[in-house]
């Protein structure tokens, strides 16, 4: 039997079998059913006879009786009371209250119910997409931790390496030492023992000289006396004596590391970010170009391209790759700074540790240069390197794909080059990417990465589970057209699209915001890094210029 549930004077029936409000009554069972119980149950009782039907237009009462006066049926609702009422009500004590019909007031709130009952059913797909996320993050999470220890191994093996250098060189300078003052204290026994000799020889010969009373020779051995110099006895400090660091009982968190542990964030479903609707506001109307250069990289004829990518050095000063055997280092105002020589073109840039890094596809490694010398990072095997980023935990994401290019994905490698992590499939193994080309790391953790086959920025969180993906902006039905990306300290995702001419600006859930388009305009965008807050620097693909745009205020 379903019980019923008071609202406002009104009864509602519970569902039978889930004790949701009823909408629905199966005939032949006599049974009180919900939206959601209805259809599994027509399922289950799929025989001949199982009539359902709307419960309540079944059992529909003829009118609402009023409470006020029973032999009168309600025609009205009182606005101010929140009632229905009869018409004796409407001119006794109702006469100077707000009122309305009946039927308009019933028409009103079904009208509510419906757009109430959408919006409750997409909140429900919301949250059924996020305890899904949650599942696929639950079982994500002892890998991420097993990374994190790992790092934490990794950095102590780094220290344990250090302190031994410095156990050995210590050593050696004992060493050093020790042997130092065994020759000083050497030298001092020889000088002393040759004193003791020649002081010895005079007391013999004053003994022989005074029994012979040979005046000549005593004043000749006075004379030796007082010219007689007595050697310096100095004492030598022992330097054995070990000194060691003091440091407290925070030393190791203060030195060694911690646990960064980030702040949770609540994300609202369907809205912006109060940080966000800032973003907007602080976005320039009309972006500025505030400095130009150009690179002078050769044209590469058969492509019609000069400039592939850049990444910022310092404060003042950006690595720049071409159609060239070489990286230049370029400060914003033009002025060239270095150039390197490299093994292949410079299509793919990124920094570590202050030292310029690019990936070369000739022999499939990741070199880095450290007081201009190149030296290989590590080798990706039989998979060809693209574009790279070195994340906030020093780690690097390179982007890979095999030489047939039928297969892609991103790799996660350790600050001592090892993997951590592969991204390469969906939840249903299906692949993530056509060909990856650029990846960067957005500030809540997500992996950004360009896919030049599919024409789409493909977006997965930190544990490599899918998040969305970017076509291009369908309110205007347009597509992206290859390029690079990046993101800022608002977390956006910025995208060149050099055959639009346009830059994109999404928030961190991959909603467009804008369009980023400067005064003076901008011609193949490819090349994209963030200088300063605020400031991008664009590379023009075909022209091999770089500009640098101001685009927030």
């Amino acid at each position: 039997m379903a019980t019923s549930i008071s609202r406002r004077g009104q009864h509602y029936l519970e569902c039978d079998v889930c004790k949701s409000p009823v909408n629905f009554k199966c005939k032949r069972c006599a049974v009180k059913l919900c939206n959601t119980c209805v259809g599994s149950h027509v399922l289950i009782k799929s025989v001949k006879g199982h009539e359902v039907t709307n419960y309540y237009e079944e059992n529909k009462p003829e009118g609402t009786e009023c409470s006020a006066h029973p032999k009168q049926e309600c025609k009205a609702f009182c606005e101010s009371c929140d009632i229905p009422i009869c018409v004796l009500c409407v001119s006794i004590k109702h006469k100077t209250h707000e009122i309305c019909e009946l039927s308009e007031k019933i028409d009103t709130l079904s009208d509510f119910i419906t757009k109430e009952n959408e919006r409750v059913q997409s909140i429900q797909s919301e949250i059924e997409k996020i305890l899904n996320h949650i599942a696929k993050r639950s079982a994500a999470l002892p890998n991420i931790y097993k990374q994190t220890r790992f790092h934490i191994s990794a950095h102590a093996r780094e220290w344990h390496q250090e302190i031994d250098k410095a156990e050995t060189q210590l050593l050696k300078d004992l060493d050093v030492l020790q042997e130092k003052h065994a020759g000083i204290l050497l030298k001092q026994r020889k000088e002393l023992e040759e004193t003791f000799k020649k002081l010895k020889i005079l007391n013999q010969t004053d003994l022989s000289l005074a029994k012979s009373k040979d005046i000549f020779g005593l004043m000749e051995l006075q004379l030796e006396f007082e010219n007689q110099q007595l050697p310096t006895y100095i004492e030598e400090t022992l330097p054995a004596c070990f000194q060691p660091c003091l440091f407290d009982e925070n030393f190791t968190t203060s030195h060694f590391g911690f646990i960064n542990t980030l702040e949770s964030q609540k994300l609202p479903i369907g809205d912006l970010t109060q940080e966000e609707k800032t973003s907007l506001r602080q976005a320039l109307d009309v972006p500025t170009v505030l400095s130009v250069f150009d690179t002078e990289f050769p044209a590469n004829k058969e492509n019609e391209t000069r400039l592939y990518d850049l990444v910022p050095f310092d404060d003042d000063r950006v690595w720049v790759g071409g159609y060239s055997y070489e990286l230049k280092l370029f400060d914003f105002q033009g002025r060239l700074h270095n150039t390197v020589p490299i093994t292949d073109y410079g299509g793919y840039l990124s920094l570590h540790d202050g030292h310029a890094v690019y990936a070369n596809r000739n022999d499939n490694t990741v070199k880095k240069f450290i007081n201009g010398k190149e030296e290989t990072l590590f080798c990706t095997k039989e998979w060809k390197p693209y574009g790279m980023t070195c994340t906030a935990a020093l780690d690097f994401l390179v982007c890979l794909r095999t030489s047939d290019e039928t297969e892609s994905k991103v790799v996660r490698y350790s600050i001592s080059c090892d993997v951590l992590q592969e991204i390469q499939y969906d939840s249903q193994y299906q692949p993530l990417f056509g060909k990856t080309n650029y990846v960067v790391e957005n500030g809540n953790g997500d992996v950004c990465v360009a896919d030049w086959d599919k024409k789409a920025i493909t977006v997965v969180d930190k544990f490599g589970i899918f998040r969305f993906s970017y076509k291009g902006n369908k309110a205007l039905k347009e597509n992206i057209h290859g390029g690079s990306l990046t993101t800022d300290s608002m977390r956006h995702i910025i995208i060149t699209d050099y055959l639009s001419n346009k830059i994109h600006m999404l928030d961190r859930d991959g909603r467009f915001l804008r369009y980023i388009i400067p005064d003076q305009g901008i011609r193949d965008p490819r090349a994209v890094c963030v200088v300063r807050e605020g400031e991008l620097m664009v590379g023009e693909c075909n022209s091999g210029k770089v500009k640098r745009i101001k685009y927030l205020d």
